[in-house]
């Protein structure tokens, strides 16, 4: 059954790590974007690619030389297939606001309806939405629109004079082609119907160049279009139910009645037939397994009408899976009835699967039956996937705070309808905020737990309350502050007090350090009046980052006085950026003794624009160094190193 297949998995799950299997399966249902990378997409917008000046060069599009498009900068890779494609939907988008475009419709659909016999809503629908097709033919003629080199009277020629005579060049060069070279009406139909210029290859009849050849696709055409379904959605019907449009004459029409005579509104059935097709060939019996559930439980057949989109497909034979679950879980008949009433998204997103990821991450966190059966008496109003992200979020900001997995499991079983109600901020940014240490803030929320909510997006955070201990470790840092220079109440003394993480002692301990490595006290003072963060780091920290700038580089440690920040930043991005400058230096494109702020303080964007393009090798050898860098453990520095 499905609660114990459910069950079996989660125990299965509970091997794996919890934080693990967050990460692995954050938002998996979402449609990734198609690329298209076969040569049929290739072949397919070659012809569109010419007519603005894009060059296929192997695997890769490349800008002509005469093109008008800006030129590639050095290091940057070539086009590749995909983003050859989406520049080609950029640029029918651009096109189709040129007159020269909107010329070539109007003579495509003259063509189509007097010359073709086609009804005028047809060809006017066909010819407007096949802007690919439409732009090959201008392709085709393009030689024959450009302007004629003229005399001296062309200068004195109105711009409106001027369009007149290029629309009548355009119209003239179309009325010869669709003459001598009669052109594949399947193609724009079947553009104008929702396909892309890449997927309709398949679907071309071998023997037929006319639609009026196949009267059996337009007549059952028409019955869609009469009906009420979008014209632009027939493709995806075409696609998945191809034979819908061999019916002979009546049978789709008394398909598309049997649906509304099962309890179903018109609305609804456009809508079922254009997001599941299959119930026009399978049946409506057949494939809607649900409707039966939907009687069962007391709801209404059309109720679920008001929530279908046509954007969207469903399994409607995965999706009574959902009424069985909670069956097995415990609740009755009129209890699933007023569930899915209250959340049809419970049955509608993802046909279930959303629901039962969720259910997953319950099961991985711990939960049994009961407790399962509880939160779903009680479940938050939020979507069944909002909840799923929300209970994620909960997890990793309890990992920040080091709390053990076991200690979250219980956690979230105990408090799981709450926890899913919102989304809560990174634990960094809350620790940051509020100057406090994991352990105070994990007692605060383990003794009330709705301390958490506090913290959910979109919420202003307020600073906790001074605790004994936290006055006491006020004092000694004000002291400590005092003793090296520091006058009380200075805003110097207060922007150094909300930048300490560290206690009184160890504060005083790591300035002792820098004074014994050979800084002068007075250096020590002024570096942490400009970084105070410098001294929230542990001893050997300081250590392996002032011995990389000695050894490693050309820098002496007098550097670190005006530029102090230099401490503040890991290991990882000071070795790559430097180990980049050095690569750079030894092949003279950079000066020698950047200042540090200069490689450092800039952003990852602006360092690898400013230095790492210097060369046309510079962001190959980027991110090898990079990848060196994060496997070199040994340098790693981790939160741990923070006081």
């Amino acid at each position: 059954m499905i609660l114990r297949s459910a069950l079996r998995a989660g125990r299965g799950l509970r091997r794996v790590p919890l934080v693990q299997l967050i990460v692995e399966h954050g938002e998996p249902y979402r449609a990734p974007h198609r690329f298209a990378t076969d040569t049929r997409d290739v072949e397919e917008s070659s012809a569109v690619l010419n007519w603005w000046g894009v060059t296929p060069t192997g695997h890769g599009y490349q800008l002509r030389a005469y093109s008008a498009a800006p030129a590639r900068v050095r290091g940057e890779k070539p086009l590749d297939c995909a983003d050859a494609v989406a520049m080609v939907d950029e640029e029918i988008r651009r096109m189709k606001k040129m007159r020269v475009f909107w010329t070539a419709q109007q003579t495509f659909m003259e063509y189509l309806h007097v010359t073709r016999g086609l009804s005028f809503s047809d060809a006017e629908h066909i010819s407007k939405h096949s802007p690919a097709f439409v732009s090959k033919l201008l392709n085709q003629v393009k030689d024959a629109i450009k302007d004629p080199v003229e005399g001296d009277e062309a200068v004195f020629r109105s711009k409106v004079k001027t369009r007149e005579m290029r629309d009548e060049r355009a119209t003239n060069a179309l009325q010869r082609l669709f003459r001598y070279y009669p052109i594949n009406e399947f193609e724009p139909f079947f553009e104008s119907i929702g396909f892309k210029p890449s997927e309709y290859e398949s679907f071309l009849p071998q023997d037929l160049m006319f639609l009026s050849d196949d009267e059996t696709l337009l007549e059952n055409y028409h019955v869609l279009c009469n009906y009420g379904v979008m014209r632009t959605k027939i493709g995806g019907i075409y696609r998945d139910a191809g034979e819908v449009f061999s019916f002979g004459d009546g049978v789709l029409a008394s398909k598309l009645r049997a649906i509304e005579d099962l309890g179903f509104s018109k609305t609804t059935v456009i809508k079922l037939v254009t997001c599941c097709p299959a119930v026009l060939t399978r049946g409506p019996l057949a494939e809607l397994k649900i409707i039966k559930w939907l009687d069962d439980i007391g709801i209404q057949r059309d109720w679920i009408g008001q929530f279908l989109s046509i954007k969207k497909s469903y399994n409607w034979r995965k999706m009574v899976e959902v009424p069985q679950f909670f069956t097995e879980l415990g609740f009755d008949k009129e209890g699933i009835g007023k569930l899915i009433r209250q959340r049809p998204d419970f049955l509608l997103d993802g046909s279930g699967k959303v629901l039962f990821r969720a259910v997953a991450i319950m099961l991985k966190a711990g939960s049994g039956k009961e407790d399962l059966f509880n939160l779903f008496m009680d479940f938050p109003d939020v979507q069944a996937r909002s909840f799923a992200r929300n209970i994620q979020s909960v997890i990793l900001f309890l990992t920040g705070i080091d709390v053990s997995e076991e200690d979250i499991k219980k956690f979230v079983v105990a408090n799981a309808s709450m926890l899913g109600s919102a989304r809560v901020k990174k634990a960094n940014s809350i620790l940051t905020y509020l100057n406090v240490g994991k352990k105070r803030l994990w007692k605060i929320i383990m003794e009330e737990p709705r301390e958490l909510m506090k913290y959910a997006l979109g919420l202003k955070v307020n600073r906790l309350p001074p605790c004994d201990r936290t006055e006491k470790s006020l004092k000694e840092k004000v002291i400590f502050l005092k003793n090296i220079g520091f006058e009380e109440g200075s805003d110097d003394m207060n922007k150094a007090l909300k930048a300490f993480r560290g206690k009184g002692d160890e504060l005083q301990d790591r300035f002792d350090f820098l004074v014994k490595i050979g800084f002068e006290p007075k250096d020590v003072s002024n570096m942490i009046k400009v970084a105070p963060q410098v001294l929230n780091q542990k001893i050997h920290v300081l250590e392996s980052k002032i011995s990389f700038l000695l050894n490693e580089t050309s820098y002496p440690l007098s550097a670190l006085v005006g530029y102090p920040a230099f401490l503040s930043f890991t290991i990882e991005r000071t070795k790559a950026r430097f180990l980049m400058y050095n690569w750079l230096q030894e092949r003279g494109l950079v000066p020698p003794n950047f200042a540090l702020s200069t490689l450092l303080a800039c952003s990852e964007k602006r360092f690898f624009n400013y230095l790492v393009l210097k060369h046309e090798k510079g962001p190959e050898v980027w991110e090898k160094l990079k990848k060196e860098v994060a496997a070199d453990k040994s340098v790693h520095c981790t939160s741990d190193d923070l006081a």
